[in-house]
């Protein structure tokens, strides 16, 4: 551990000088001298979101400054992130999730969910996918959803009898990935990071995309990722010889959570309001964010959630990175970045104007850069450079950055991913699962989410996208 952070120290040091040369490099024809500025200290920022030597949050509030100490920007344009309405709609979005994960609104619909399927292994790896993907456009947070789901898949696997760190138990945690993460890529709403992503895409295109828009182009890979990807999840993590669920079992969860409780009913109730004006987003005029922190206000003015939950269940270091993230697009257009980028890619684009291979190669990209980041950063940053590579090539930017962002869920090392780590530790960690079987789960994950990808092309062709 300490060689660990030594060998980031020194990569911190080489990230200090790389900037300082960046910066003190002499502007040109397409690079003025703010723009490399902004470079310089952007490169600095990059490589230390890869080392992690410092918060994601400090990492971003420190680039902030210094473009705008630097006299590259504007204090109001290096902070514009923070005054943008998707940074507000996050905020909205994570109190609505942290009235959910409190209210156990979420646990009773997935056990009533249970009875509708077979009590066999087959039948609750099928349940669990389904209701999974039912739920998403309701909470708007996958870490409260696997987190909650996980203690729930821990108890299906003991009373179906599943031996520990047998498939069977690995294949009911992959149900829960696929239902309950996965799921989060298929709608808009369905996490933050779907309005982080949309956040970043151009003021034009984000005009289009309201939520129908984005499940309907996204539904091809949406519905080829769920069938695909639970055919793998069913044959390849058999499991024979197990117990049904007996009716006493369920009988006793629903006993345990008692009768609807005034939380659960409110929050039943906004949620649906919510998810009715985000579909009907078009037609009332009423945008999402408008909705989203109306929802959250008088939740907390009917008191489902306090200035506890606000706090601590919104995730604010994150959401203050998000707010830098969302700025960076308007800082680099403000100094030329971005005509430059899409100069320079310009070479790139010419040999990717066939929409398939262009898929393959940010697939792939995307994957390799995963390893080394989060994914978080990994959609802040690639998002960045796919727009205007996906614009040089007269293609929708929001196509790359899906791309991008159904890739980024990969899980193999489990490091790379937060959820992936709560859902481990929710179905019971080292003694009832084998995390062995990871790697190949998470290969069989990037064949399916390209897949996916490659199926939606004559789709998104269909639409004029391409």
């Amino acid at each position: 551990m300490k060689n660990n952070k030594t060998f980031k120290y020194v990569i911190e040091v080489i990230s200090v000088i790389a900037a300082i040369a960046v910066c003190m490099m002499s502007p040109t024809d397409m690079l003025s001298k703010q723009a490399l500025l902004v470079l310089g200290i952007t490169l600095w920022g990059v490589i230390n979101l890869v080392i992690g030597l410092f918060d994601s949050y400090v990492v971003g509030l420190t680039m902030c400054m210094l473009w705008f100490v630097s006299g590259a920007v504007p204090i109001g344009t290096a902070m514009a992130g923070f005054t943008s309405t998707t940074w507000w709609l996050i905020i909205g979005v994570m109190g609505l999730g942290a009235a959910v994960s409190k209210s156990g609104l979420l646990k009773r619909l997935s056990l009533l969910s249970l009875k509708f399927f077979k009590p066999t292994y087959s039948g609750q790896l099928l349940a669990i996918v389904i209701m999974g993907v039912c739920i998403a456009p309701l909470i708007p947070s996958t870490t409260a959803k696997c987190a909650i789901m996980g203690a729930l898949v821990l108890g299906i696997c003991d009373e179906l009898g599943l031996p520990k760190r047998g498939m069977g138990r690995f294949g009911l945690l992959m149900a829960l990935w696929l239902g309950f993460n996965i799921s989060g890529n298929f709608f808009v709403n369905a996490s933050f990071q779907g309005y982080m992503v949309l956040g970043q895409l151009p003021a034009e295109t984000q005009e289009i995309y309201n939520w129908t828009t984005w499940f309907i182009r996204s539904l091809p890979w949406s519905v080829t990722v769920t069938v695909l990807y639970y055919l793998f999840i069913k044959f390849f993590y058999k499991e024979t010889n197990t117990k049904e669920i007996s009716k006493e079992y369920i009988d006793e969860q629903f006993k345990a959570l008692g009768g609807f409780t005034r939380d659960e009913k409110i929050v039943a109730a906004v949620m649906a309001v919510c998810l009715v004006l985000f579909v009907f987003e078009q037609q009332t005029g009423i945008g999402s964010v408008v909705v989203a922190v109306l929802a959250m206000c008088a939740l907390s003015m009917l008191k489902v959630i306090g200035p506890q939950e606000f706090v601590g269940k919104t995730l604010w270091p994150l959401i203050v990175f998000i707010g830098v993230a969302l700025g960076m697009g308007g800082v680099f257009s403000a100094v030329g970045i971005t005509n430059w980028l899409v100069a320079l890619l310009q070479p790139i684009a010419q040999g990717l104007t066939n929409p398939y291979l262009f898929v393959i190669v940010i697939c792939l990209i995307t994957y390799v850069v995963r390893i080394l980041v989060d994914q978080v950063s990994t959609n802040v940053l690639l998002v960045s450079i796919v727009i205007p590579l996906a614009q040089g090539l007269g293609m929708d930017p929001w196509i790359g950055a899906v791309i991008v962002y159904g890739c980024s869920v990969v899980f193999y090392p489990t490091y790379v991913h937060p959820n992936m780590l709560i859902c481990y530790g929710a179905v019971g960690g080292e003694e009832n699962v084998d995390i062995k079987h990871a790697l190949t789960a998470d290969i069989a994950y990037m064949v399916v989410c390209m897949i996916g990808f490659l199926i939606s092309v004559p789709f998104w062709q269909m639409f004029g996208m391409i």
